[in-house]
């Protein structure tokens, strides 16, 4: 027995592998050609961008894994029900979940690993690639001085180039509007050449000024309403631009820490616990709020003199004891109170709504913690039980199938969430009852697998149409025969 369970886990690992490790890549393609405006024209360097897909590809290990893990099982059964393996196996007299057993702990340790990895990795990984990806997304663009465009990247400075050599760096007509002082072009650089680089750091670029002038509108003092205009020619002159906010800013990580997705199951559970005491205290809030206000509607049976006498509390009936000069005064006091009281009910009605999506989100993203590796054992169960069923190796119907129950699983998983989170169900429910569905699916599949059934057989359900069809043609004969000989007898009375 222990020659066959060497031989399952040999047979699986392979597999499981190169499927994981093909799906991981995928995935990081898809989710790269979704990212991939951010990077176009904004100068990044290989590392920043191998740094954002590493920490990328680590948040998308829990998506690729029970694909990879369900793509491995079908292929590994399948390649051994092909080979009659299978049929060997069960002849000796040992069960597919017997056989399996071993893959099954196998399985369950990968799950357990997914989750802390899950739990560790990936919330850090989370946090830094979110950050990178603010920051990418907030850095201006490179700096590209056209020929023939005004350049205005550069804060409180227009440029403009008429032309460009072939070297990319001389350049010609230039003109450059200084707006430091705020007044408009009160500092205007022409030059007839010059020269422009970035220096090696990335932190300046030059512009080599030749033969050229500067022109300066100078603001008068002393309330004077004449203007100094002053005029200086140069042969050489160089101006040098400070391009810091160009480069790639730095947030501070602790602005995304409030992310869900960053936190542990441990800080979850703060939160959750958070938003349920915050709940708690609205209510309370709320209920201090109207018992105080809340007058009572009583029969006065005692006098009979009016159906509904206001009283408050068990001090008897009080209104008629009221002179009629201050009812005006305690009617307009009750409405003011009465109105105070509904804006403070709308608002903690507001930061109830609030905290319960919080709590909800809290729910949800602790679930799925579970779910996910759970899920991983749910799906290689099918795999398995799909395989022996199939008996098909290779990558023709073992990715077919693959890719249809994992769309299925993940269109389940999808609409669950959004329904927990919509508060249509309960998040329990909601987050695990695609699970459930899965379970079912697994023991009806792997019940079929233990008893050699021919699911997939074509055959089967080749032979299964052609009986109802027998069928339809013996129930509906004799009033096709009826309807004949009908028709039949009106044809002789005509």
């Amino acid at each position: 027995m222990k020659s066959l369970h060497k031989f399952i886990i040999k047979s699986f690992i392979p597999p499981f592998i190169g499927a994981f490790f093909v799906t991981w890549l995928i995935f990081i393609m898809q989710f790269m050609w979704v990212w991939i405006d951010e990077f176009i024209g904004k100068g990044l360097d290989i590392f920043t961008i191998s740094k954002f897909i590493g920490l990328l590809s680590t948040t998308l290990v829990p998506i690729a894994l029970p694909l990879g893990i369900l793509f491995a099982a079908i292929m590994t059964f399948g390649n051994l029900g092909e080979s009659s393996e299978l049929t060997a196996i069960k002849a000796a007299g040992i069960s597919i979940v017997r056989f399996g057993r071993p893959l099954l702990l196998f399985i369950i340790m990968v799950s357990v690993l997914s989750f802390l990895f899950n739990n560790y990795v990936i919330p850090r990984a989370k946090l830094k690639a979110t950050r990178l990806l603010y920051d990418i997304q907030n850095k201006k663009p490179v700096l590209a001085i056209k020929p023939g465009r005004f350049n205005r990247d550069i804060p409180n400075h227009v440029i403009y180039i008429s032309s460009k050599d072939g070297d990319d760096r001389t350049v010609h007509d230039i003109k450059i509007y200084d707006h430091t002082s705020g007044r408009g072009n009160d500092k205007i650089t022409v030059a007839e050449t010059g020269v422009m680089y970035v220096t090696a750091d990335k932190k300046y670029l030059i512009l080599e000024l030749q033969n050229g002038w500067r022109y300066e509108d100078k603001v008068p003092s002393g309330g004077k309403d004449e203007h100094e205009q002053i005029r200086l020619g140069f042969k050489y002159w160089k101006k040098v631009f400070d391009l810091s906010e160009f480069k790639l800013p730095n947030t501070d990580e602790n602005y995304f820490k409030n992310m869900r997705e960053v936190m542990t199951v441990g800080q979850i559970l703060v939160q959750r616990d958070t938003s349920m005491m915050n709940i708690r205290k609205l209510s309370q809030s709320t209920k201090e709020l109207l018992y105080p206000g809340i007058s009572l509607l009583r029969w006065d049976t005692a006098k009979k003199k009016t159906p509904l006498v206001l009283v408050s509390g068990n001090k008897g009936p009080f209104w008629f004891a009221i002179p009629d000069s201050l009812r005006s005064r305690i009617i307009s006091t009750a409405e003011i109170s009465a109105r105070s009281v509904k804006s403070m009910l709308e608002v903690n009605k507001q930061n109830n709504k609030l905290q319960r999506l919080n709590l909800a989100d809290a729910e949800i993203e602790l679930n799925k913690r579970f779910t996910m590796p759970f899920a991983c054992i749910l799906l290689f169960i099918i795999g398995g039980a799909l395989g022996s069923i199939i008996r098909k190796g290779g990558l023709g119907m073992p990715f077919i199938s693959a890719v249809i129950f994992f769309i299925v699983y993940y269109f389940m998983n999808t609409i669950g969430e959004k329904i927990a989170k919509e508060d249509v169900v309960s998040v329990p429910v909601g987050m695990w009852s695609p699970s459930f569905i899965l379970l079912m699916i697994a023991i009806f599949l792997l019940y079929k697998a233990n008893n050699d059934s021919p699911l997939f057989n074509r055959e089967l359900y080749v032979r299964f149409f052609e009986r109802i069809i027998f069928l339809y043609h013996k129930l509906t004969s004799p009033f096709l025969r009826l309807a004949g000989r009908s028709q039949k007898k009106i044809n002789e009375v005509n």
